[in-house]
């Protein structure tokens, strides 16, 4: 049997951490890539070939299901979940198996096995890269500024701040205040566009117009690169 390509999308990172060793420790099972949203998921799809996703269902911008219904002639699906009651909707997505946090390795063989039966049995969805999806993925999100919630558009966020217990978003036209905390903006930002340069900041990659030192210049804004955050920094740019 050829090698089973994985790609594993997860909000939690010890969820992913989990599913990403017992995937290591079977033979011929290769992981692609490691995904937070399903934003970022669907830019490995479009550039990827894909044999099984581990997709976990309750996730920030788009769910599992919603983000799986989109695609077209998708890779075999196992979803990973801590919320039984989702199964039947699983299952009616002719997933191959469902997962309930916390996943037991023993339990997670037995996926192995299903993977295994259905492609010897001559079914192998592999997902082709440059497919087109049935519906777009979203290319905003909402945020709660104060007692309403706020359309904001991917392409018109400058940088996030933190202000104590809110993130400030600074977009092009307007600064609005969020409740949440930097690392819940962090992950319903698709890393691909987006970048944590400091503890306190994470800029558009898009809106960057310049770097020197220790500095990112966002048009006529100058944010700190914190020193924990440098070489990440660096390596994107590279």
């Amino acid at each position: 049997m050829s090698e089973i390509r994985c790609l594993i999308v997860d909000d939690e990172p010890l969820a992913r951490k989990l599913i990403a060793g017992y995937v290591e420790k079977i033979s011929g099972w290769i992981i692609v890539a490691q995904c937070k949203n399903a934003v970022d998921a669907y830019e490995i799809l479009v550039r990827e070939k894909l044999d099984v996703i581990f997709l976990d269902i309750n996730m920030p911008v788009i769910s599992g299901v919603d983000f799986y219904r989109s695609l077209k002639d998708p890779p075999c699906l196992i979803f990973t979940t801590a919320y039984p009651e989702y199964a039947v909707e699983g299952f009616e997505l002719e997933a191959v198996d469902y997962l309930v946090k916390p996943v037991t390795f023993e339990r997670f063989l037995k996926a192995v096995g299903r993977i295994h039966e259905r492609i010897s049995a001559g079914y192998r969805n592999e997902y082709d890269p440059g497919r087109a999806m049935i519906t777009p993925l979203p290319e905003f999100i909402f945020i709660k500024h104060f007692s309403k919630l706020v359309k904001v558009q991917f392409d018109d966020i400058l940088y996030l701040e933190a202000q104590k217990d809110f993130v400030k978003f600074v977009l092009k036209s307007e600064e609005l205040l969020a409740g949440m905390t930097m690392k819940e903006a962090e992950d319903i930002l698709p890393v691909a566009r987006f970048l944590r340069i400091h503890r306190s900041f994470i800029v558009s990659v898009k809106a960057i117009t310049a770097m020197f030192g220790n500095t990112i210049e966002v048009g006529i804004h100058q944010i700190p690169i914190g020193a924990n955050y440098k070489e990440g920094v660096m390596e994107k740019f590279k």
